[in-house]
């Protein structure tokens, strides 16, 4: 000790590794975790560290797929010893995958094993760290914990920590017919599956945080579970675990985990006085593959809508090419003055046009009037834009994202035809006579198919799929007034008038998709006026901090 005390080199702790072996017998499960080596003692410089563990095997017998764990079985390790250093140790527990078990080849999908920490001080109580972790990402080591042992520590420091582990109910073994639908057959489980993690401790000088999860992953882990998603599928079916078919994932029914802290004046202290409530919709993945947070304002907006925008002493009017009554070849955002012109209006502080000018008014999104609004972030329109007036940690977590712009009819469209429609862009033509009808999905001539920008409203299909998915293939979001909508987690919120969707009307070029406070939904007149509540997607990087998602302790984002 002297030697390295005089060196005053930089001390690392080494890694010291105990491997976990699951080995699925023929009539039953034994969990067996081996060590590695014996028991280490670790000497850097003048900290002294001592890893030790209680049992080097533990049989846990008729381990089938379970939702629980067996509580008087468990792999138990401490980190004991002092450090007469002056700065801290901080060490880190890490969990990788495990060599191959002998005479087994099928390891058992990570997304099924479960793992429980806890830590114990001496003479306290014993703390769970670890719910219900899930092994993923492997490859690389996953951090699960981090800890320290104070700098200048004269007397043994003993932290011990207790793992357990198992494998989850959501694993579908199956038999017979069953077997090819199954994640597992009982043959394999019995002679082939094998289970095998290495729990690492390693510690330095260095400050260590935990990995903070991803946002998507976070909401994804709440499949199946009480106030959790649901996958929904290719064929808009409801799944409550894991599959290949998973097409996004959505919160469905009325009893929600969903509620998430956006838009904080201060992003370090997350509350309901400092930020605003939003509710994730679901996640989503885009063209590139990549999984996005889809979420939308808790209530629509209210008393911030302008009846113009005057700059320059001018009123100021979203303007492209004027061609045969519509506007066209709007690509450049440019404001141009134009008297009595508006495109937004105060209406009980509550409701604003979806498009408005003068006599023209079309269901064209990529030139509307509200998208301009909303999507603002230039100095034409000084700070009376939407994304304007966001606070930059909001803005920062934006993701530009491609919106579908396809017709939609409620008087045929379930939740299920209404998100492929929106997505169709098949153009049919914009006829004299009024009330003329495209078909669902169609593009009015003239109208854009889809358009990229950062905030929009949304989909009639995110309303209807956020009802019980008894409804989503068999009710027209035209009938979901009666019974679907008191099974939906959406509320129309604080307005008597319509809130607007995104989607155009199939039955008339000048007509919006909407819903009322009944959750009746119908078309409405773009130039009328409606409630407005924002929709976005995040970055995929966005991380969620803390918080359980209730609308006691919402979700809290961090970017």
């Amino acid at each position: 000790m002297e030697k390295y005390a005089k060196e005053k080199k930089i001390i690392v702790i080494g890694a010291i590794l105990l491997v976990l072996t699951l080995t699925i017998g023929a009539t039953y499960s034994l969990w067996n975790y081996f060590k590695v080596g014996e028991n280490q003692q670790l000497v850097a410089g003048e900290i002294y560290m001592k890893y030790t563990e209680s049992s080097n095997t533990i049989n846990i017998q008729n381990a089938m797929p379970t939702s629980t764990y067996d509580p008087s079985q468990v792999f138990e390790f401490t980190i004991e010893g002092k450090n007469t250093y002056s700065k801290p140790i901080w060490y880190e527990i890490v969990i990788s995958w495990g060599e191959e078990a002998e005479n087994r080849h099928t390891r058992i999908p990570d997304k099924f094993i479960r793992f429980r920490l806890t830590e114990q001080l001496p003479g306290g109580e014993e703390t769970e760290v670890i719910k219900a972790g899930k092994y993923s990402d492997f490859e690389n080591g996953k951090k699960i914990w981090v800890n320290t042992i104070a700098a200048n520590t004269r007397t043994d420091t003993k932290i011990t920590y207790k793992l357990y582990m198992w494998v989850s109910s959501e694993m579908h073994l199956g038999a017979g017919d069953d077997a090819s639908s199954s994640d597992m057959d009982m043959t394999t489980w019995n002679t082939d599956a094998f289970a095998s993690v290495k729990v690492s401790v390693n510690g330095d000088f260095t400050p260590k945080e935990l990995d903070k999860p991803l946002g998507t992953e976070i909401v994804k882990e709440t499949l199946g579970q009480t106030g959790g998603v649901v996958g929904v599928t290719n064929t808009n079916t409801k799944v409550t675990q894991e599959s290949s078919n998973i097409r996004e994932y959505r919160y469905s029914g009325t009893n929600v985990n969903n509620y998430v802290y956006f838009n904080c004046q201060d992003n370090m202290e997350q509350n309901g006085d400092n930020c605003e409530t939003w509710r994730i919709i679901g996640v989503f993945k885009d063209e590139n593959n990549e999984e996005h947070l889809k979420i939308v304002r808790n209530e629509v907006l209210t008393g911030v809508f302008p009846e113009t925008y005057v700059v320059g002493g001018k009123n100021y009017y979203i303007k492209g090419e004027l061609t045969s009554g519509k506007l066209n070849n709007f690509s450049s955002y440019k404001v141009l003055p134009l008297s009595n012109a508006k495109f937004m209006k105060d209406y009980s502080e509550n409701s604003a046009y979806w498009n408005w000018n003068d006599d023209n008014y079309y269901n064209d999104w990529t030139t509307a009037g509200l998208q301009y609004w909303l999507n603002s972030k230039g100095d034409e329109m000084q700070d009376k834009g939407y994304l304007n007036s966001l606070y930059d940690n909001a803005k920062n977590m934006i993701a530009e994202t491609k919106y579908y712009l396809g017709n939609f009819n409620y008087n045929t469209d379930t939740s299920a035809l209404s998100y492929e429609h929106e997505r169709e862009s098949a153009s049919c033509s914009m006829v004299e006579e009024e009330y003329e009808e495209c078909s669902g999905g169609d593009i009015w001539s003239g109208n854009q198919a889809n358009w990229s920008g950062s905030v929009a409203l949304m989909y009639p299909s995110d309303y209807g799929f956020s009802a019980d998915s008894t409804y989503w293939n068999e009710t027209t979001l035209g009938e979901y007034y009666n019974e679907a909508y008191e099974t939906s987690w959406l509320t129309s919120a604080n307005h008597d008038n319509y809130e607007w969707f995104l989607s155009p009307s199939s039955f008339d070029s000048g007509r919006v998709a909407g819903w009322n406070s009944d959750g009746d939904v119908g078309y409405v007149g773009a130039n009328l006026t409606g409630g407005v509540r924002p929709a976005l997607y995040l970055k995929s990087t966005a991380i969620i901090d803390n918080g359980d998602g209730t609308s006691l302790t919402p979700y809290a984002l961090v970017s």
